[in-house]
């Protein structure tokens, strides 16, 4: 709904500064007045500069509101439910530190048994993968929770463009025009860090699309090459190459946003040892357990074996889903990393527009400006660089929606159109193999 409303706002601006339509209702302030006559004009009459409010900068004005209060109410509520997703990290991470030290003293009695040390790999590389998710989201709190605090003021300030459409700003309430450009100020720092984030969203889609190829290519050695395991092993993967093979869709608990005022102790439906036992299926699939492992160093006619043989080729079959997914995500990751920096182009345009309606307001004079001032205007005068940024920044926000609305089914499309070659070939050898 944010997105829809931003596309109509802006769409509208859009119109207001093209003047398009200009012989229609939507210029008409007289219909504006006939509508607050009938059904409030017998308690307040509208007047100068409220009565040359216009149709279309009644419907421009209400989005702004709209825009008002969604991004106060989201700003506050990612920020609010951030610090509870970080205090509730904490907690976990805090009982996993005890939980490591008690695993400490019982595996002190257990050295000397063979079997349980290598069924104790799949206890170890779950906890260390609920330790690196624990530690990760901890971060995308604390960033998340700067993100909140910079959405927030933006809110606040669209507060003064809804008064600016309907004229509050010229009747000098609400700070004026000098409270406009405040207000137009707040929200050009706030847009800086969102602007930053957008190269770091960029940046971490191309750096996981990276590592699925690279992690696509070992998983294709250890399907058809069964006795190559030096790389395939439980240290190699971590959270995110967990997160780039299970073909499940992990999603712990934790991700979710929490009121700072609860505790993990509210969490009855949800355990981090559910979650740990989740991982170590997953892994008892994707690694040979003690006794499959004992068996695969046993002469070849152990290798036949019917239950070594069922477990190694729903292994191989595990892992060639996997291969199967990490090939449509390289493309998808591709698309989702252009997209951020197309993000952050448009949204970077919309903010150098939007700045010259500040630049211009400090220095009104066209023939008394420092130099600096008239290169960023590019030599033009400041009407044309106010009108000419103005619109700008509406045309570019009026983009942005309208790419975030449509690109999700272009990528999901162009995913699902991606040629299964190499997995399908993979997948011929490995059946080959185990028959």
């Amino acid at each position: 709904m944010d997105t829809i409303v931003q596309l109509i706002r802006n769409a509208l601006c859009c119109v207001k500064d093209m003047e398009y339509f200009s012989d229609t209702v939507l210029y008409e302030s007289k219909h504006v007045q006939s509508i607050w006559k009938t059904h409030l004009g017998q308690y307040q009459q509208l007047e100068d500069p409220y009565d040359r409010t216009t149709p279309l900068e009644v419907l421009i004005g209400i989005t702004q509101f709209y825009a008002c209060l969604s991004c106060m109410y989201g700003g506050f509520q990612l920020t609010w439910s951030s610090v509870g997703k970080l205090k509730r990290i904490v907690q976990l991470l805090e009982n996993q530190l005890v939980l490591v030290n008690t695993n400490k003293t019982e595996n002190k009695k257990n050295d000397e048994k063979k079997d349980h040390d290598q069924e104790r790999h799949f206890d170890v590389t779950a906890n260390r993968l609920i330790n690196e998710s624990l530690i990760r989201e901890a971060k995308k709190s604390m960033k998340n929770i700067f993100i909140g605090l910079c959405v927030f003021p933006i809110g606040v300030a669209f507060f003064w463009l809804f008064g600016n459409s309907f004229h509050f700003t010229e009747s000098g309430i609400i700070g004026g025009l000098t409270g406009l450009i405040d207000a137009l100020t707040v929200m050009e720092f706030c847009l800086i860090p969102l602007l930053w984030y957008m190269i770091v969203d960029a940046r971490t889609a191309f750096d996981l699309q990276h590592e699925s190829t690279k992690v696509r290519a070992v998983l294709e050695h250890v399907v058809e090459n069964t006795n190559q395991k030096e790389v395939f092993t439980h240290s190699y993967v971590n959270i995110t190459r967990y997160g780039l093979m299970d073909s499940s869709g992990w999603k712990p608990y934790w991700q979710s946003g929490i009121s700072p005022l609860s505790s993990i102790a509210d969490d009855k439906e949800n355990s981090i040892e559910k979650e740990t036992k989740k991982i170590q299926d997953t892994l008892r699939v994707w690694f040979p357990t003690a006794s499959s492992s004992s068996k695969e160093d046993d002469d070849d006619h152990d290798n036949d074996d019917d239950s070594n043989e069922k477990e190694h080729k729903i292994r191989n079959e595990a892992l060639v889903t996997s291969m199967k997914q990490m090939e449509q995500s390289v493309l998808t990751l591709g698309l989702e990393g252009y997209r951020e920096y197309l993000y952050f182009v448009l949204n970077f345009i919309a903010f150098y527009g939007y700045l010259m309606a500040i630049i211009c307001f400090y220095y009104p004079d066209d023939t008394a400006q420092p130099k600096w001032v008239s290169h960023m205007k590019f030599g033009s005068k400041n009407n044309d660089a106010d009108w000419t940024g103005n619109f700008s920044g509406d045309l570019m926000w009026t983009i942005e929606p309208s790419i975030i609305l449509i690109s999700p089914y272009y990528i999901a499309a162009a995913a699902a159109s991606v040629p299964a070659t190499a997995a399908v070939t993979t997948k011929a050898t490995a059946k080959t193999k185990s028959d």
